[in-house]
């Protein structure tokens, strides 16, 4: 098994603060076993830091963020080079570990309480029909999309690698799930349209059977009093018309009429006979 070492105190300073002591701190937010790597969670920060040194332990200099590697500033935290006085032994702090290790074991109960399965969730098809006219879906979808826009673009100005036109495996992440939203968001928008028409078409037509019930007495009593009329007598048949004078079909004058047709002949003929040619 390979020996771990301690780690390197590359500073002698400190913060300047009144050491940490053992005895005063939680079992649970520090570990110095044999043979592990010692470490403490930092009073300031609340994450878990490296103890370094072996006669004077002090919590390794770190950062208050973790995004510096995203473009974030490097701030100190200023538990960074804190003391810790082993006021007590070893032994004393492991008892006090497996004594906070039983009563942590008492609390809890022996019996087995299974949780219900959790329902499978809604498909996207039927979103805009669990509430009325869809209107509450569309409300609780429309600040998701919102909010999943916003986290795309503060992605790609955080993130190098997104914005010269890569993709790292976050902002593919987060671009499906926008991608999603917005088809959730479409296909509740169309949903609310299609009944909203036949909401319109559903009280079109109550209105139409509204307005026939009203005139439908009116109606049914002039059915009745043209059923029991009388029956009017036959239209008398109207006169013939009398007949047209006649059309002459033949002149008048025989002789005059023969005269003119000769004439129109012989003009005819002169216009049809073509000119003499010069000698």
């Amino acid at each position: 098994m390979p020996q771990i070492r301690p780690g390197r105190v590359r500073t002698k300073r400190d913060n300047r603060r009144a050491p940490l002591l053992l005895s005063k701190v939680a079992p649970q937010d520090i570990n110095i076993r044999e043979g592990e790597v010692k470490s403490i969670v930092c009073p300031d920060c609340r994450t878990w830091r490296r103890i370094t040194g072996e006669t004077k332990l002090k919590i390794r200099e770190h950062c208050i963020s973790d995004k510096v590697a995203e473009g974030r500033n490097h701030v100190r935290c200023d538990g960074s080079n804190q003391v810790i006085k082993l006021n007590i032994s070893i032994e004393q702090w492991s008892e006090a570990m497996l004594a906070a290790d039983s009563t942590a074991t008492g609390r809890r109960s022996a019996r087995q309480h299974y949780k219900p399965l959790a329902q499978p969730p809604t498909p996207v098809s039927r979103l805009a029909d669990r509430g009325p006219q869809g209107t509450p879906v569309l409300h609780r979808l429309l600040p998701l999309l919102e909010r999943a826009r916003h986290a795309v673009d503060q992605h790609r100005a955080a993130c190098s690698l997104c914005r010269t036109g890569g993709r790292c495996d976050a902002g593919r992440a987060l671009e499906v799930r926008f991608a999603e939203t917005e088809a959730s968001c479409t296909i509740a928008r169309e949903q609310l349209k299609h009944q909203e028409r036949r909401q319109y078409a559903a009280a079109a037509q109550a209105k139409r059977q509204a307005e026939w019930a009203a005139v439908l007495p009116a109606v049914q009593d002039a059915d009745t009093r043209r059923t029991a009329a009388p029956v009017p007598p036959a239209r008398p048949e109207a006169p013939a018309q009398a007949e047209a004078p006649s059309v002459p079909t033949e002149p008048e004058h025989l002789e005059a009429y023969d005269r003119r047709q000769v004439e129109l002949g012989k003009q005819y003929a002169r216009r049809k006979t073509p000119a003499a040619l010069p000698a």
